[in-house]
């Protein structure tokens, strides 16, 4: 009886590591989702609203992600971007740039020069501080118009958020031109298919898509933003990029979690984390029929100082409270699931997380 339990208990250990990944070869794909603001207590009330029937917290792999920037011990969006993005902290407000401005190279850039197809796809405007901290480089994240201009550069093929008005001709107060030429001809000229619903979106058969949702931010869900947007928008991504037989790399965001917890609404919260997480179970789905994606759920920084006050698991009710309705210095849950997802147990900097993604996609090696 003891020899069975021990064969069963090892059993056990090698199925578990199996499905993280550990035992397999590294993963040609990364998928990075990045719930913005998204702390332990807003991932476990949406767990409970769910009725414990999410995908993501379900990954057998999970640990922890210290967040502090160069300069500010709570982390903004652009400083915690720019480490998860580029392996370096900057300052507050700085987009993979160091503190001195000069430029740092991102997790997508160095895709592309392995010849990795690359996307973003997130529920914010696509010069927000994250998606923009994977595409852009400036000192200042409210450059919105700068943060724009980067993305004709191409170094995401496929992308898709709000800000159009960014990417369009704008004038200054006296009706001059702010710049010689609107970023909506540029990436046509380079070839993106740009599109301004979803339904374009998805139908597009193009090689490079450029999905511009909405004049400015996009909808929270309670604001009427279409629930399957983020699920249809990162499956599009997914079809798009997996067709490079080198690989891609794909980050999403979940935005408006954030802004939850900004406005300290505990039903926002669980709703936002609901709808990435949808679009988790769309990647995982993929990742089961690949074999070769490593996916990857984690923060920028927390966001409110959420607490779980009461709740009612038969119910699927949950009391959040708030401390204070900026960001927090807290540490974020970092969940994986796939090729190499052993590689993120335990508590780690928010830039080790880079340095994981670029030695197991072999990033160094820099293959065309």
């Amino acid at each position: 009886m003891k020899i069975f339990l021990r064969f069963t208990a090892v059993l056990l250990v090698i199925l578990t590591l199996t499905s993280a990944g550990s035992v397999r070869k590294k993963p040609l794909n990364l998928i990075l989702f990045i719930g913005d603001g998204m702390g332990v207590s807003h991932v476990y009330a949406a767990m409970t609203v769910s009725g414990n029937s999410m995908t993501f917290p379900a990954f057998p792999v999970t640990g922890f992600s210290r967040t502090h920037s160069a300069n500010s011990y709570s982390t903004d969006s652009a400083a915690g971007g720019t480490a998860l993005a580029t392996g370096e902290k900057t300052n507050n407000k700085m987009i993979s740039v160091r503190p001195d401005s000069t430029v740092l190279v991102t997790l997508l850039e160095h895709a592309c020069t392995a010849g990795k197809s690359t996307g973003i796809v997130c529920t914010s405007s696509l010069t927000d501080a994250t998606p923009a901290a994977f595409s852009a480089h400036v000192p200042q994240r409210y450059d919105y118009s700068a943060i724009a201009a980067w993305y004709a550069g191409g170094t995401a093929e496929v992308f898709i958020g709000g800000g159009r008005k960014y990417f369009e001709a704008q004038l200054d107060s006296a009706g001059s031109f702010k710049r010689s030429e609107d970023v909506v001809s540029m990436l046509s000229r380079a070839g993106y298919d740009v599109t301004y619903d979803l339904e374009s979106f998805v139908a597009s058969e193009a090689t490079r898509i450029a999905g511009l949702m909405s004049q400015d931010d996009m909808p929270r869900l309670f604001e009427g933003r279409d629930p399957q947007y983020l699920a249809k928008a990162t499956a599009k991504a997914i079809e798009v990029l997996s067709r490079n037989r080198k690989g891609f790399v794909l980050m999403v965001e979940g935005s408006e979690v954030d802004d939850a917890g900004h406005s300290n609404e505990t039903k926002m919260v669980t709703d936002e984390v609901l709808d990435m997480d949808r679009a988790v179970a769309v990647a995982r789905e993929f990742a089961d029929k690949d074999g070769k994606t490593l996916i990857v759920v984690t923060a920028d920084h927390e966001t409110g100082g959420m607490s779980i006050t009461g709740g009612d698991l038969e119910k699927r009710e949950v009391k959040g409270a708030f401390s204070f309705t900026g960001h927090s210095g807290v540490m974020v849950p970092v969940f994986a699931y796939g090729p190499g997802a052993m590689t993120f147990t335990g508590i780690q900097e928010n830039t080790e997380l880079f340095y994981n993604f670029y030695r197991l996609l072999s990033l160094d090696k820099k293959k065309r």
